[in-house]
């Protein structure tokens, strides 16, 4: 039994979420009659009954081959078809224009039997299919007259929901962090992305009362975080907050404690203990929904130390299950999410120090899945350097270019260079 590996762009789009994102089928229906390709159809009806035991595409790839029908098909070019196809957004409205495509051939298929044999039955056929589609179109209208109305309300009524960090970033983001907005930040060891995060959450914090940050920090501990913190926000260097008791004088105990006292009262969270990312994503899904869309901003540094429920898959295939994974979180709970990722050592043997998409660690998948590609780098290379770029290199809704920093590393705090954007208009 073949692939049919010519089939609607629309079917391999609605497959890719089946297959890679098998739980959206708790909030969609998805009929394998949708289907115009064969394999595709068997494929769907398994997904249906037994795709919710099953987080990815290489699971449900094993578990399909060892099925009567699997072994007859090609499930490796069946796959491998499907996953070529450019990720889709949407789920929702995958479907939508997958079911409105069926109804379309279902209609030139009864208009057809009724032009070869026009019988009462083939016209009452006629009627029933073109009433179903009828309701699919009606439906189609609504969303697009809902839509329009809501763009003209975005003329009047400016938006005030942004969660916003950095004047010159928010700039690039049109405003500043939004809902189904998935950040990656990468950065080589040592520059300071983790400095450059905790940065980012604090900026935020105090500029929304109502914002509620969580640090998922697999690489620094609550402790190490929270000294990162108290030095940016008391202006007292970070070697002090080790064995202050002995290290600190008077005066700055006294300032300590001030500060001590102003962070416990932020909404800002560190988490060290979690390393799945099926842990992370069941309390970043609680988070979200107890605190609200707008109100929740997860951070997780970095991506790279994430471990997958499979200890079996390699670097390559676990990175892409997190990318992919983080990304459908912020789609499905309306919120951003900022991922801090390493890069790989290949930045290190050009001229420049500026890192390319392509020094992302092990995968494209990253790129991918990201609205938004940022990368630190020091111009000198020098550690000690106190300037710190942030260059945009992808921007799926703006522009891309570049930030400068300045970097005071004793304190942990990382200021904008105000007016020196450099952008890229694409």
């Amino acid at each position: 039994m073949g692939t049919n590996l010519k089939n609607p762009d629309i079917e391999r789009r609605a497959m890719w979420f089946l297959i890679n994102q098998p739980q959206v089928l708790e909030s969609n229906t998805v009929n394998e009659k949708w289907f115009s390709n064969n394999s595709y159809r068997i494929l769907c009806s398994y997904i249906n009954l037994w795709g919710m035991r099953y987080t990815n595409a290489d699971q449900i790839a094993a578990a399909f081959g060892d099925t009567p029908f699997g072994k007859k098909l090609n499930v490796q070019g069946i796959f491998k078809s499907i996953q070529s196809v450019d990720m889709p957004e949407d789920p929702k409205a995958t479907f939508k224009i997958l079911k409105q495509v069926y109804n379309s051939r279902e209609l030139q298929s009864a208009a057809q039997n009724v032009f070869k044999d026009p019988s009462e039955f083939n016209y009452q056929h006629l009627k029933e299919v073109h009433d179903e589609a009828q309701k699919t179109d009606n439906q189609s209208d609504f969303n697009s007259v809902k839509l329009a109305d809501e763009a003209l309300q975005e003329l009047e009524h400016p938006n005030t929901s942004f969660i916003t960090t950095y004047p010159g970033l928010d700039r690039y983001l049109g405003g500043g962090l939004v809902p189904n907005q998935l950040m990656v930040i990468g950065a080589r060891p040592s520059v300071g992305k983790t400095a450059f995060a905790l940065n980012l959450a604090v900026n935020a914090i105090l500029q929304s009362d109502d914002l509620t940050v969580e640090i998922f920090s697999l690489e620094m501990s609550n402790q190490q975080n929270m000294h990162r913190i108290y030095a940016n926000v008391s202006g007292i260097p970070l070697n002090l907050w080790k064995n202050p008791a002995v290290r600190m004088s008077d005066g700055q105990k006294k300032a300590a404690v001030k500060t001590i006292k102003q962070v416990a009262n932020l909404k800002l969270w560190s988490n060290d203990q979690i390393t799945t990312i099926s842990d992370i994503a069941s309390v970043i899904t609680q988070h979200a929904q107890r605190c609200g869309s707008g109100h929740y901003l997860p951070i997780v540094d970095h991506i790279g130390l994430v471990a997958t429920d499979n200890p079996r898959q390699d670097t390559r295939a676990a990175l892409e299950e997190v990318s992919r994974r983080l990304k459908i979180l912020t789609q499905t709970l309306k919120i951003p999410l900022i991922a801090l990722s390493q890069l790989n050592r290949s930045v290190e043997t050009r001229n420049s120090n500026e890192p390319n998409l392509s020094d992302l660690r092990e995968t494209g998948a990253i790129e991918q899945d990201a609205n938004v590609v940022g990368f630190l780098w020091r111009p000198s290379g020098d550690p000690d350097d106190s300037q710190l770029n942030l260059s945009i290199k992808k921007n799926r809704d703006g522009e891309t270019g570049m930030l400068p920093f300045y970097f005071k590393k004793d304190l942990q705090k990382i200021a904008e260079v105000s007016g020196h954007a450099e952008a890229v208009h694409e």
